[in-house]
């Protein structure tokens, strides 16, 4: 669901915009209301927005000085300003920003709602533009053929409960693996595929590569086979004449049938609660049909041990990880190897061990390997490294936390430091899956610890220079292309403005 923010230092308006839309309706959720840019700002930092409903003249930071400001490190964010008449000039300046959607006050509701929605369908085109764009590299199909994957896995290995008990757990799972991949807003679509018998299933599958190659289509088709029938899903409209065609040749009894789903959530609930119940399940990975063993106990105990490796202490760890090693070790055929070692990679980035980039690399490495002994090597030294890892000396909030906090130091002088380019760029993980992680470890939103960080590193360069050299302080901390800013945050936080905390500090001297 696309999230939204309304800035209005008037409280009367921005409450009563809030009242009026019926947000679940339009597909948007609402995320928080400000009183002033700087709080606005802050919330933007935190919650990254689709869409910011904000007043051109606020204190602390103008709408113009946030649009400003974001243009420069989130452009796909839709503004829409709400303006007085008397406000025109700032308004023009702010469409130089590429702001599409100008309200003048007092304005109805109907227009207000048109322009969320206008501002909603563009956010919804710009996101299936870089999604089609991210398609074509690679290692992002990798990714997302892996955490389907392994999220299949995951949901096999769930016990089947009363109640809605199955359903929060399977919502677990893609709380875990959404960091990864798109599961609760593009539309999903099901194709099942009746009476294919396993010895034509590679032959389906080929035929299916060679067609998308042949249109240099670019969709990236996930699939169970189970039991005669083969579930192929993506995000894209299927052709399911196209397919008719191609696989009727192959076996005339094949018959097609096809159901679309408002998200890859919902399509998952239906595909886990079918493919349960059976005991040999192949999942559809690069056009492979790799074999999953429904073995409740295997797939169970691997759980476990990865839910006592998040906080555990040196003797856990050290025992876990020989609990794995004996899986290995146990082990007799290639593909539980390969499902294995892909299971363990999977869980590696949320436990701060090691990027996304390094988890795809050492997954198709695993791919590549038939040979028993190779793979009981490679996963070992896999299991080598996490151990060692998760032994060191315990930080205080977690590897994931305390790379973002190590970026935070060594580039906080970049004007356009945010947790999205850090989570997207530097960790290749999901930023709201990120911010999520921070909030839980250290109690604070990334924006308040930025701006601590920003305040510590200015007072100790303050403590240096003349008070003079305001704007070299602020470009030190983030600021340079903002001093205003960077004197209100300050100020915010010690109760003085830069230059005379500088004084003051002086004369104490």
């Amino acid at each position: 669901m696309l999230k939204l923010i309304i800035a209005d230092d008037e409280r009367v308006i921005r409450e009563t915009i809030s009242s009026f839309i019926d947000w679940e309706e339009i597909g948007i959720k609402l995320v928080g209301l400000c009183s002033d840019g700087i709080e606005a700002y802050n919330m933007i930092l935190d919650e990254t927005p689709d869409i910011v409903m904000t007043d051109i003249r606020m204190p602390g930071l103008s709408g113009l000085d946030l649009v400003r400001e974001i243009a420069q490190t989130n452009p796909q964010i839709q503004f829409i300003i709400l303006s007085g008449y008397e406000d025109f000039e700032y308004a023009r300046e702010a469409m130089k920003y590429g702001i599409r959607h100008y309200l003048l006050k007092p304005c109805n509701e109907e227009k207000i709602r048109e322009s969320i929605i206008q501002a909603r369908e563009e956010c919804l085109r710009i996101k299936q533009q870089m999604e089609e764009k991210e398609q074509q590299s690679a290692m992002t199909r990798t990714i997302r053929q892996d955490a389907i994957f392994h999220l299949l896995m995951d949901g096999i290995a769930l016990e089947r409960e009363e109640g809605d008990i199955f359903e929060q757990k399977v919502e677990g799972l893609q709380d875990f693996y959404g960091q990864y991949i798109d599961l609760y807003q593009r539309p999903c679509h099901l194709c099942y595929v009746y009476f294919l018998e396993r010895v034509y299933l590679e032959q389906v599958l080929e035929e299916l590569r060679q067609e998308e190659e042949e249109r240099n289509r670019q969709n990236i088709f996930y699939g169970i086979y189970v039991n005669n029938i083969l579930l192929l899903f993506c995000y894209e409209q299927l052709d399911m004449a196209i397919f008719h065609e191609h696989w009727v040749r192959i076996s005339e009894h094949i018959q097609l049938e096809s159901a679309r789903f408002p998200n890859l959530q919902s399509l998952l609930e239906v595909v886990l609660t079918k493919i349960k119940r059976y005991d040999t399940i192949y999942a559809i990975h690069n056009y492979r049909p790799i074999v999953i063993l429904n073995n409740q106990n295997v797939l169970q105990h691997l759980q476990l041990i990865f839910q006592q490796l998040g906080d555990a202490s040196e003797v856990t760890v050290k025992k876990m990880c020989k609990e794995l090693r004996f899986m290995v070790d146990g082990a007799a055929q290639s593909d539980f190897l390969q499902m294995l070692g892909n299971s363990i990679c999977t869980h590696l980035p949320a436990l701060g061990i090691c990027s996304l980039a390094e988890v795809t690399e050492t997954v198709r490495d695993i791919q590549m390997k038939d040979e028993k002994e190779e793979l009981r090597l490679l996963l070992k030294s896999v299991i080598d490294r996490m151990e060692k890892e998760l032994c060191l000396p315990p930080q205080r909030y977690g590897m994931l936390v305390e790379k973002v906090m190590t970026y935070v130091e060594e580039h906080l002088s970049e004007q356009n430091l945010t947790l999205k380019k850090i989570a997207e760029q530097h960790l290749y993980m999901n930023v709201d899956y990120v911010s999520r992680q921070f909030k839980q470890s250290t109690g604070d939103k990334f924006s308040q610890y930025l701006t601590e960080q920003r305040v510590k590193r200015a007072k100790e360069l303050l403590m240096n220079a003349d008070t003079g050299k305001i704007q070299y302080v602020a470009e030190q901390v983030g600021c340079g292309n903002n001093p205003q800013y960077f004197s209100n945050i300050f100020k915010k936080l010690v109760g003085m403005t830069p230059g005379r905390w500088a004084a003051q500090m002086q004369k104490k001297e």
